[in-house]
């Protein structure tokens, strides 16, 4: 298989698994949606769990596609925004929220999450992607050494 085959089939693959889990997630937390319409804090309470989710979800996408492979870097931005797409749609056709304006908040709220989950995991891909790199060609070193 070449090099771009492998890079187009790690993309789907990846882009499948965003799917699925924005489903998953979808499907678990339905019921929770509109509890982060409450005025109290409550409310404040189910939006920081949304957006702990989301962006964790993302955070782990990205560093694992990131620490993979060396083209595309910011692909962890696309699945991002498939990861929230079953839930944007999902929640519009079974009407979650009470009018359009905290739809608008809720659906902000968890793009700007898995955006920053998506940055944040691109980042730390890397990092771990150099980092292996390095520890590789030290032990090709010391393997060069000792024969």
């Amino acid at each position: 298989m070449s090099h771009l085959k492998q890079q187009i089939a790690r993309a789907f693959a990846f882009a499948g698994a965003a799917l699925l889990l924005g489903v998953v997630v979808y499907f678990f937390t339905q019921a929770l949606i509109p509890f982060v319409e409450l005025p109290d804090i409550a409310g404040s309470v189910f939006a920081l769990g949304f957006i702990l989710i989301f962006l964790n979800l993302s955070f782990a996408l990205g560093k694992r596609f990131c620490s993979r492979t060396f083209e595309m870097e910011r692909y962890p931005y696309v699945l991002a925004l498939v990861l929230i797409l079953p839930t944007l749609i999902l929640s519009l056709m079974t009407d979650r929220f009470s009018g359009p304006g905290a739809a608008l908040l809720f659906f902000g709220m968890i793009t700007l999450a898995v955006l920053a989950g998506a940055f944040l995991g691109i980042r730390s891909g890397s990092r771990k992607r150099d980092k292996l790199i390095r520890e590789a060609l030290e032990t090709g070193e010391a393997e060069k050494h000792e024969v």
